[in-house]
């Protein structure tokens, strides 16, 4: 009989091929990106046998795919067919109560654990907000302060969930920004007082900041919903 070692370096080979990502998922990030970018919009029927006859595959892996981002929120049944999820104004607003009560706490909690790399990140992304007079730039940059800012975070299912809330949020367009110079500038000064409670492991104060950065956020992101430029963009 061979020993143990013989028969795991035999099955040695198979380990890269057991962490490429299935089919499924392949799709489920390319359908995601489609959404995130907006080229699929919200109301979009996704009709199964159409689209999986286009590209050649099986029923069953776009429909696994879709069942992935029917459960991240980005995908809605509509009587037997699935649609990209329609956002309302209700669903902002939970949306940003969602974002608000996850970052409150995971960022509380990693700022006891950001290490001067974490630290350094930050402030790289602050001054680039402040540097660029690219708005869509800047929407990005703005996720990325607020990704960093949970990233050290050590509990990873609470990390999972909130990188989860703003997929959903970049999709929707609902970043707390404005179209003028004032909203960026605003933005900015309140990324400061963050980073500043932040560096400083003062947690209490994190939150405070956090919850009154966001909140003030979701009021300007439900008044740009009014207007046509928004729309355009998002």
């Amino acid at each position: 009989m061979p020993p143990m070692n013989d028969v795991l370096v035999a099955f040695g080979s198979l380990r890269a091929e057991l962490n490429v990502p299935t089919l499924a998922a392949r799709l489920a990030q390319h359908i995601e990106q489609l959404i995130l970018r907006g080229t699929l919009r919200p109301g979009a029927r996704l009709i199964e046998e159409t689209i999986a006859r286009h590209l050649g595959i099986s029923r069953a892996s776009l429909r696994e795919a879709m069942i992935g981002l029917e459960a991240a929120g980005l995908i809605a049944r509509e009587g037997n067919a699935r649609v990209i999820r329609r956002l309302g104004d209700h669903d902002l607003v939970e949306l940003y109560e969602m974002w608000t009560i996850l970052e409150c706490e995971v960022a509380a909690m990693a700022c006891l654990h950001a290490s001067a790399s974490d630290r350094s990140a930050l402030v790289g992304i602050m001054n680039s907000m402040e540097a660029t007079k690219d708005l869509a730039l800047f929407r990005e940059l703005n996720l990325d302060f607020h990704q960093a800012l949970v990233a050290p975070c050590p509990n990873t299912r609470l990390v999972d969930a909130y990188t989860g809330c703003l997929k959903q949020i970049r999709w929707a367009g609902a970043i707390s920004l404005g179209v003028s110079g004032a909203d960026t500038k605003t933005s900015c000064r309140e990324h400061r007082q963050i980073a500043k409670s932040y560096f400083d492991k003062d947690q209490q104060r994190v939150r405070d900041l956090v919850r009154a950065h966001l909140s003030a956020g979701a009021g300007r992101s439900l008044a740009l919903r009014q207007r046509s430029d928004f729309r355009r963009v998002t």
